[in-house]
């Protein structure tokens, strides 16, 4: 394998890595890759989130159980509904970044994730 081979398959490892958290043995070997952390704290993913019809819903459960929640937002849908958005971060729940659209990233060419996640 030649040395522009060698890049090209590192550069698609890197580019396709995090979408491969979900199995056992890169769990194993990269814990915080796989978002292990906090056993009282929950991590909601919302592909098509915040929704005002389902987040509400799900702030009203959470407050009643007490409990703080990770929410993992869409840059579109935060910008078509800001103020669910801010109902989130009023209610003490933790915002994060889930990219701006739901887009396959790994059928996505490269660099486009990383523009699309700094947009979010």
């Amino acid at each position: 394998m030649g040395p522009h081979a060698l890049v090209a398959a590192g550069l698609a490892l890197l580019h396709a890595g995090p979408g491969a958290a979900w199995l056992p043995p890169v769990r194993r070997l990269l814990p915080s890759l796989a978002g292990e952390g906090d056993p009282g704290h929950v991590a909601l993913t919302f592909d098509d989130g915040p929704d005002p019809r389902s987040t509400p819903l799900f702030l009203d459960e959470l407050d009643r159980l007490g409990c703080r929640a990770t929410f993992f937002l869409l840059g579109e849908m935060l910008d078509r509904h800001p103020e669910v958005g801010r109902s989130i971060a009023r209610a003490g729940h933790e915002v994060a970044v889930h990219g701006w659209r739901h887009d396959n990233a790994l059928l996505t060419r490269p660099g486009r994730v990383a523009a699309e996640m700094g947009r979010a």
